[in-house]
């Protein structure tokens, strides 16, 4: 693939004029997992509806009933939780556990979100103490597939059931990995959206009851699972994006199509359009390097030059190297950085690296590209659109995006 040069000069004056062969297993508990839905490095609070347990060595407390309300903050050497009628107080290598009576009906709200289950507060290893959730999977899973996708159509339902599928196995995988850590999972993005009881939906809980205990497996292991918004109409290489040393065959990077049209063709983010002034760059270059050479000291007149140059891309099309030439500096961004570089007003930036450049009217970056999010493994507006001509679950899956495994129900 050629080498595109964007290229632009700008004349200033000194005034700058991305169930079926379901094998079964013996049936077990579902288990629980661990989410970290906080770090508090100052002060947060705690709300309580129903009744909930404190135990420590020298007594057992009830919370909730007669003192719904707490504020969490550090202590000199520890951590507190307190209201106008209790102190506790916790040295940093006390672990505290707070139980619901009834797991069901018991509910409790931290940084505006109702959640289920039960807390751990735990000092960490930077000077802060964790919030973590604890919580029965497939509850978990709810949440996770409400925030990660859209339900509001009843065509929708075979995707969600996909979805709850990967969400599943993923949260799995990475208990599995994190065992002897304090937590499982984050509660974002670095991990899966979950936002406990603030964010369910009529069919998103449906699909994951319908999958109950559903897995993907590739060589009686479970799958490695990533999931995306939009792939615009092919996917990525984890060797690629990420630096994997052998990514596993389903992985691999493949045109997402359905009969001659690509699946996710009905997303906004299928192609997108960005553009970015001269002076816009400028602002960005100054955020990001903390230089702009529009605000050096010149004389009269200065001709000032950008140049973008991208320097390598994946198999897939996907930008892995852009490098900036801007007056006298020159610098390389590298996959998400590129991304990031591209945010306006500190929102979002670039939706996907799958992007082409242009120059517009001499001083004007036009960024024309495909796809939001990384492009690996499922692409979640494709799966919808296959959801809605009539596909199950298990082709969107094994026929689709993840070729090779094979669905099984481990408990």
């Amino acid at each position: 693939m050629k080498k595109r040069i964007v290229f632009f000069i700008l004349f200033l004056s000194t005034l700058f004029s991305c169930t079926r062969n379901i094998k079964p297993t013996a049936p077990e508990k579902i288990p629980q997992i661990r989410i970290l839905l906080g770090t508090i490095d100052q002060r947060d609070s705690l709300q309580f509806k129903g009744n909930f347990t404190l135990t420590l060595e020298e007594a057992v407390y009830e919370l909730g009933r007669h003192n719904p309300f707490f504020y969490l903050s550090l202590s000199k050497n520890g951590f507190k939780m307190y209201n106008t009628n209790r102190l506790f107080v916790f040295s940093g290598k006390d672990i505290v556990h707070i139980s619901p009576s009834d797991p069901l009906r018991d509910r409790f709200k931290f940084r505006n979100k109702w959640y289920k289950g039960k807390i751990i507060l735990r000092l960490s290893q930077m000077g802060k103490f964790d919030f973590i959730n604890v919580v029965n999977l497939e509850t978990y899973l709810k949440s996770v597939v409400a925030s990660e996708m859209p339900s509001q159509k009843n065509s929708y339902l075979e995707a969600l059931k996909a979805q709850a599928i990967c969400a599943r196995t993923y949260a799995l995988k990475k208990m599995n990995e994190r065992v002897h850590q304090p937590f499982d999972v984050f509660s974002d993005i670095n991990d899966q959206v979950y936002s406990g009881l603030s964010h369910l939906s009529k069919r998103a809980t449906q699909a994951v009851n319908a999958t109950r205990g559903v897995v993907l497996q590739y060589q009686d292991s479970l799958a490695e699972i990533y999931f995306h918004s939009t792939c615009g109409g092919i996917s990525e290489d984890p060797a690629d994006l990420w630096g994997h040393k052998n990514s596993p065959p389903y992985l691999k990077i493949r045109k997402d199509v359905l009969g001659d049209q690509f699946a996710c063709r009905i997303s906004p983010f299928f192609r997108w359009r960005r553009q970015f002034t001269f002076y816009q760059i400028d602002s960005l270059f100054k955020r990001r390097f903390h230089y702009s050479p529009m605000s050096a000291s010149h004389g009269d007149t200065l001709q000032l030059s950008c140049r973008l140059q991208v320097l390598q891309r994946s198999a897939s099309g996907r930008v892995k190297q852009l490098e900036i030439q801007y007056a006298d500096t020159t610098v390389v961004l590298h996959n998400f950085e590129i991304r990031r570089f591209f945010s306006k007003f500190n929102r979002g930036g670039l939706p996907s690296l799958l992007f082409t450049l242009n120059v517009s009217a001499d001083s004007v970056l036009v960024i024309n590209g495909g796809g939001y999010g990384h492009g690996i493994g499922l692409c979640q507006w494709g799966a919808l659109n296959m959801s809605e001509q009539g596909f199950k679950y298990y082709d969107i899956l094994v026929n689709q995006y993840f070729p090779g495994t094979y669905l099984k129900r481990i408990y």
